[in-house]
């Protein structure tokens, strides 16, 4: 796939993507699928500004570190292409290797001189939510010259959609006992590595039905990363969050997946203190009962995070539920 990708020119390869299936668009740029060689191929164009045409992986537009969140208010505007394709790289590493095999592999990646549209947050709305650095980098990628386009191992399914649709059925316990279950031992290998990813929501997750695949690495922060001394400062500090939110938005999404949103905070905080979980199956009610203290906890930080975007991660807080022992992840 990769030697495919590569012997395409310019020209080639942008006429290919003139045939995918469209996707989505989000801030970060837009995706879509595209065959290739027969093979189904995942694409990620993301607006390479004419400030981030130097490959770098610096943090170039100064933004604060808080916009690595990917739960505030306002759409953070993203810290650069750069900086996705370098943890793609990583990531595909650690696969290839068979160090973690959770990732989708990057097969091919190229600059074109072409646009990538994005859904850029309102500019104003934006610099009221995260501060004054965010005009530069949001008018940049209105403009942007270029793309960089990245092309990636298709996995058929998101997590959200393939638990969704086994949750209500008779594979319910077996499909929350492996999500459990490699959630665990994802954020577990991830903090031995230094990369927090920030996003590990369940559209943001992959699966084929025997494993868990991060995907979208747009949010995160890596130890490799040219980071500032506040950036050091913030990844130090939130080496526990990708655990403290996976295992909340585990219990959040089981919660709203069977009674709704409109009660979900005082749902969980009754779970947390003994009430046994209703109305769901019995695989589905351990996890919210194993989750819903530190689902509570990061429900009500996302709140106030809404509220302003300096709000701390309250990682001693969330640390007085630690995650369950973590297994050995199969190899690829």
């Amino acid at each position: 796939m990769s030697a495919a990708l590569a012997r395409l020119d310019d020209m080639e390869l942008t006429a290919l993507l003139d045939t995918a299936d469209p996707h989505s668009t989000g801030v970060g740029g837009t995706t879509a699928r595209v065959r290739v060689a027969g093979h189904q191929v995942f694409v990620k164009r993301m607006p390479l500004t004419d400030t981030d045409r130097r490959r770098t992986t610096a943090n170039v537009f100064g933004l604060p570190p808080a916009c690595h969140y990917g739960i505030g208010a306002v759409p953070s505007p993203g810290f650069g292409a750069w900086r996705e394709l370098a943890v793609y790289e990583t990531t595909t590493r650690w696969a290839v290797s068979g160090r973690f095999p959770g990732f989708p592999l990057l097969h091919h990646a190229r600059v074109l001189p072409t646009t990538a549209p994005t859904d850029a947050p309102d500019v104003e709305k934006a610099v009221a939510y995260w501060g004054p650095a965010v005009r530069a980098r949001i008018e940049a990628l209105r403009t942007a010259p270029a793309s960089l386009t990245l092309f990636l191992e298709h996995v058929p399914s998101t997590l959200h959609d393939w638990l969704r649709a086994r949750v209500h059925g008779p594979d319910a316990d077996a499909a929350c006992a492996l999500v459990g279950r490699q959630l665990t031992t994802l954020t577990a290998f991830l903090r031995t590595t230094g990369l927090v990813h920030f996003d590990a929501h369940f559209r943001n997750i992959l699966t084929d039905g025997r494993r868990l695949y991060l995907t979208d690495h747009g949010l995160a922060l890596s130890p490799e990363f040219a980071l500032t001394p506040a950036e050091r400062a913030f990844r130090a500090a939130h080496l526990s969050y990708d655990d403290a939110y996976t295992r909340a938005y585990l219990a959040r999404w089981l919660v709203t997946e069977f009674h709704g949103r409109a009660d979900r905070l005082a749902r969980l905080r009754a779970y947390a203190k003994g009430t046994r979980p209703e109305g769901m199956p019995d695989g589905a009610a351990e996890l919210v009962r194993r989750h819903a203290a530190v689902g509570a906890v990061m429900d009500a930080f996302e709140s106030r995070l809404g509220q302003d975007a300096t709000t701390a991660f309250p990682a001693d807080e969330a640390a007085q539920w630690p995650s369950p022992g973590t297994g050995t992840p199969d190899s690829r």
